[in-house]
């Protein structure tokens, strides 16, 4: 029998390398895998499972089988680092074909998020990475009714058949359904909540916006406030580079908004910057080449084409709206007809 651990080495050492066995090599350490997976020490799993996503490539049928079997056996007791590169693995090999995980292997998987999450246990990157994986899978929250769940009998899927509302006597008014906790989310929310106002780097706080954005999740508010203040502490360092302007556009995606004035003004800056931000935050490519051809046509050169990101980031310089004019402003058009009120006034003199 061939060595459990001499075959998640050789499986880590391909994902070091970043390189994918010729097809010789590969079959033989797909058949030694699904020979011995079962009999994996629990990080051995992680870093068989580290090494695929690496690489992005999935084994064959059987052996991918096998292997969820053993993440399924092994997640309760893998440590929180194989734990995230498991979770990070899923989604990387979406790329190469991967549907969805297995049902039951996932529900190991989220436990031990939830644990390890609540010990503190994850490294900053690895609470970033499954937050990531989670949006790119994507993931479906727990729901009342959950597929795969065992019904009645005769029902194919095993979908959960939801009883008939009792019928309510007149003026009773219908008690809602009580929401279902997501404990593994909260729990992962709440350790990047903790971490990210002090500790997490400017490309994991923008990963972690991007996150948000994709779920279509807001975060809460302990949450937001920690994301917010993290902002004051890397933005200057960030001052006009895209990946602020990127930024900017996950707040604009939230309807949020920096509460730091300093904040504000240096993400506006950072998209007037950026074309990308400025393609991103709203006016697009093509806009951009039609108004600088007409502004070419006419050489109206007063106002720049960057000026149009201003329009969609008011939101974010909570800019009050324009004084009124002056009734006898020193820009009057001498050729404008007087008014009823202003006529009326010189009669009356």
């Amino acid at each position: 029998m061939v060595d459990p651990t001499a075959v998640a080495k050789r499986f880590w050492a391909y994902g070091t390398l970043g390189k994918t066995p010729d097809d010789d090599k590969w079959h033989k350490l797909d058949a030694d895998v699904r020979e011995v997976a079962l009999n994996m020490s629990p990080d051995e799993i992680g870093q068989c499972m580290w090494a695929l996503g690496t690489i992005r490539r999935l084994p064959s049928k059987g052996t991918w089988t096998v292997l969820e079997i053993a993440v399924e056996d092994t997640a309760c007791r893998m440590s929180a680092k194989s734990v995230a590169v498991t979770v990070w693995a899923y989604a990387r090999l979406k790329e190469a074909g991967l549907k969805k995980p297995d049902k039951d292997a996932w529900a190991e998987l989220e436990t031990a998020v939830e644990k390890h999450a609540n010990e503190n246990a994850f490294a900053n990157e690895d609470l970033v990475n499954i937050a990531h994986a989670f949006a790119t899978l994507p993931r479906v929250p727990p729901t009342q009714a959950t597929e795969g769940e065992e019904g009645a009998e005769g029902e194919e899927g095993g979908g959960v058949v939801p009883e008939a509302p009792a019928e309510s006597k007149e003026g009773d008014s219908q008690a809602e359904p009580t929401p279902v906790k997501d404990e593994c989310w909260d729990a992962l929310e709440l350790a990047i909540a903790n971490k990210a106002s002090e500790d997490l780097t400017p490309t994991e706080i923008a990963t972690t916006l991007w996150v948000f954005r994709t779920m279509h999740t807001q975060p809460n508010d302990e949450t937001w406030h920690s994301l917010d203040q993290s902002m004051v502490r890397i933005a200057p360092g960030l001052k006009g580079t895209l990946q602020l302007a990127q930024m900017t556009w996950s707040y604009h995606s939230l309807n949020r908004a920096p509460e730091d004035k300093n904040t504000r003004w240096l993400m506006h800056n950072a998209v007037l910057l950026q074309p990308m931000g400025l393609q991103r935050v709203g006016v697009t490519r093509e806009s951009n080449g039609e108004r600088a051809k007409s502004r070419m046509e006419t050489r109206d050169t007063s106002h720049p084409a960057a000026i149009d990101a201003h329009g969609w980031l008011k939101w974010a310089m909570h800019e009050p709206p324009p004084a009124l004019p002056a009734k006898h402003a020193l820009t009057f058009d001498p050729d404008a007809a007087p008014k009823d009120d202003e006529e009326n006034a010189d009669a009356a003199e």
